[in-house]
């Protein structure tokens, strides 16, 4: 299969963590051909999606760089699967980029589809599912999230929708004289939507990212906070341990399942605090590295096994 991988700066990539040179490993590993290209190159002229691509090839050695060739121009609708690897934010170029996605020729599998990387923003996917999550509203005014934290008396964890990595977010106390001015900090002065969401005191202990095939568990590992730090995020500090999924964690999984497979969200990942669903990721999911060494096997292949399903079904 001919395979596009849309992402950051390849010469960037971690080869000891990243996901994407995971999965692009992978696809080498079982005969695929590899291209990579940016946001910045993809086009479109005369009836055709185009980009500027290089094709990859795996590293000389285990953990070394990804090689890649010259830039020639691609016509995308020669590829079997593209898949959209761009690290949050969700921003216009982001937006735009799924847009020229959707003029791909059906045969072509976005892996997630174009569509849903707009509709399941991946904050606010979860509140589609409140029977599993925290408490949560989102708002923008001063006076509606105090109204919220005065009628659930709890401290709340307050984040931007368009927010990543740990960015941005704000713990309020019940009985913080300032919170007024937090929270219009957090708004922008009210200009800006928030989630206010009930703090769950199990992420002290940490919180879990599961990483899901077609709404099919793959497997799961604890983000663990670093000393006086308050965010699990592995960008912000955190650590990823082993963890197991308990018998509510994998109802949950079974919830979500037929909604991701009916919006092509193929591979996601799910973060849970406490066996509440607090994010659903689609656009980058992360933590495939980490969870296969824990597991002792490559779940990149399983990746990868099921995009090619989906092509040979699509043809």
């Amino acid at each position: 299969m001919n395979l596009l991988f849309i992402m950051d700066p390849i010469e960037k990539v971690k080869a000891h963590k990243d996901t994407s040179y995971a999965l692009i490993c992978a696809a080498c590993q079982r005969g695929h051909k590899l291209f990579y290209t940016q946001h910045r190159d993809i086009a479109f002229d005369e009836g055709d999606v185009l980009t500027k691509a290089a094709r990859v090839l795996p590293p000389d050695s285990p953990g070394g760089p990804l090689r890649t060739g010259e830039l020639k121009s691609v016509a995308l609708g020669s590829m079997h699967a593209v898949f959209i690897r761009t690290d949050p934010p969700f921003d216009r170029r982001y937006f735009y980029l799924t847009l020229l996605m959707d003029l791909l020729p059906p045969h072509v599998q976005v892996i997630n589809r174009a569509q849903s990387l707009r509709d399941w923003n991946e904050k606010l996917s979860s509140l589609l599912f409140p029977q599993i999550a925290p408490q949560t509203i989102v708002a923008r005014t001063v006076e509606d999230i105090l109204d919220f934290q005065n009628k659930i008396a709890k401290v709340l964890t307050l984040k931007p929708i368009d927010g990543h990595g740990g960015r941005g977010i704000f713990f309020l106390e019940p009985n913080d004289r300032n919170r007024e001015s937090i929270i219009a900090a957090v708004t922008r002065d009210e200009s800006h939507w928030v989630i206010a969401q009930e703090y769950l005191d199990a992420a002290v202990e940490g919180d879990k990212r599961i990483l899901l095939v077609n709404g099919e568990p793959l497997g799961a590992i604890l983000r663990v906070h670093a000393e006086g730090k308050d965010l699990n995020n592995l960008d912000a500090g955190g650590t990823a341990v082993p963890a197991d999924l308990t018998s509510r964690e994998l109802d949950i999984c079974k919830e979500l399942k037929p909604h991701l497979i009916q919006k092509g969200l193929l591979f996601t990942g799910i973060d849970v605090i406490g066996e509440k669903l607090i994010e659903i990721n689609v656009t980058s999911p992360t933590g495939i590295q980490e969870m296969s060494r824990f597991l002792g096997r490559n779940l990149s292949i399983d990746v990868i096994a099921a995009v090619e399903k989906q092509v040979e079904s699509a043809h």
